[in-house]
């Protein structure tokens, strides 16, 4: 899920195929590749006798309404295969994207050849805003039987007020054929607390596991979607109530860890400080202020040019954690040396990277045994241990309760 300030952005659940292309993409900015995914390809061919022609016309997801209104539908993929003058005109019709209610359609939105698709094989970068809702933005390359394409997302606006359950890709017979690597929701996020799972945000429960382990960029990301949600509060008690709840959050996890009980009294200043002031904006600068000095000590500014890089690692960190990690092979994706990768997250977390890396699967094994109803063994595996007896030493030593507690109920 990407969060966004107003919405958030969810994968669909469409039908791959068992069989089907195969493909090899690199972004040339985050220098990544995956190989062996499968996608989805839609009918076409330049010819009768093309065999992409006994590929399927269509594709279905379902809409979970539950995350709030639809907003917009991105498609990740190649648009398109067979596009080319030679073989299809501009201003083809070649396929659409329908939604519908109950069975009965609610959008429709055609895509034609140059507007909203274009000859794959030309690699150029796209980056098309059409006027119509719709935008084709190219986001890398992939290889197909070692032929180059271009990958890109095709984003659709979805009018205010659309009901829908499902969102169909309709390929309309043209000799362009589509690949979908990926269907991507995006919500508006409901009001209400921000902090809400449902709302697609960070929750109050990640809020103090990035205090705890120190990961300073999924503690930013937090305050920034504290001060969004404080900005567009229209209810200033409501506001205030949110800001002190955030600021309890931040506090506990840093008593947690060593603070001080004075900051007890801080808290308690802070809340009749929120008292007195009378505006939103106000409030969020008072929010940020407050979290800011409560946690300087376990999050060190850093002016250096390379921290971004330690965001970067964080950020790969937090995407792969129960994969088998290394500081050397993070250090590698980075391009560094490991010493001087080492020396740079430690001076950014305030630990080693092995330390910080068990730390954060903890924290994540945690919250799935108290929110989800697994094993304690298929917890260990999950985020990344090997052994059952290894996870409950390093869980019990870090939480001074056992992870079979917490099953049964414990905590």
């Amino acid at each position: 899920m990407v969060q966004s300030s107003r919405t958030h952005i969810v994968a669909a659940d469409f039908v791959r195929p068992k069989t089907g292309p195969t493909f090899t993409a690199e972004d040339v900015d985050l220098k990544f590749t995956s190989s062996g995914s499968i996608a989805w390809q839609s009918n076409g061919g330049p010819h009768r006798g093309h065999p992409a022609r006994s590929l399927p016309f269509s594709m279905e997801a379902k809409i979970d309404a539950d995350f709030g209104p639809l907003v917009r539908v991105h498609l990740l993929g190649i648009f398109a295969l067979f596009s080319g003058k030679e073989e299809e005109s501009l201003g083809t019709l070649g396929a659409s994207i329908q939604l519908s209610h109950s069975r009965e359609p609610s959008f429709r939105q055609d895509l034609l050849n140059g507007r909203h698709y274009r000859d794959a094989r030309d690699t150029t970068p796209l980056n098309l805003v059409n006027g119509d809702g719709t935008s084709l933005e190219t986001l890398g390359t992939c290889e197909i039987n070692h032929t180059p394409y271009r990958v890109d997302l095709l984003t659709i606006d979805v009018p205010t007020d659309t009901v829908a359950e499902t969102v169909r890709f309709k390929d309309l017979g043209s000799p362009a054929s589509f690949v979908v690597f990926d269907v991507l929701l995006e919500h508006a996020v409901s009001k209400g607390c921000p902090f809400q799972l449902k709302s697609g945000g960070i929750s109050l429960g990640e809020i103090g596991s990035s205090i705890r382990i120190g990961d300073r960029l999924k503690f930013t990301r937090a305050m920034e979607q504290m001060e969004t949600a404080l900005r567009s509060t229209v209810d200033l008690d409501e506001a205030r109530g949110e800001a002190l709840t955030f600021l309890a959050v931040v506090t506990a996890a840093t008593i947690e860890i060593g603070g001080t009980r004075e900051m007890h009294r801080a808290l308690l200043a802070s809340a009749r400080q929120f008292e007195s002031i009378d505006t939103v904006e106000d409030l969020a600068e008072a929010v940020k202020t407050q979290a800011e000095a409560i946690t300087a000590s376990i999050f060190k500014e850093m002016h250096s040019p390379s921290s971004y890089l330690v965001d970067r690692a964080l950020a790969m960190v937090e995407r792969n954690y129960a994969k088998n990690l290394t500081d050397a092979s993070v250090a590698a994706l980075l391009g560094l040396s490991t010493s001087h990768f080492r020396f740079l997250f430690k001076e950014a977390t305030g630990q080693p990277f092995h330390k910080f890396l068990v730390s954060l699967r903890l924290e994540k094994a945690r919250q799935m045994l108290n929110e989800e109803e697994i094993a304690v063994s298929a917890v260990a595996k999950a985020v990344g241990f090997a052994g059952l007896s290894h996870f409950s030493r390093a869980f019990t030593q870090r939480f001074q309760v056992s992870p079979t507690s917490i099953r049964r109920g414990g905590e």
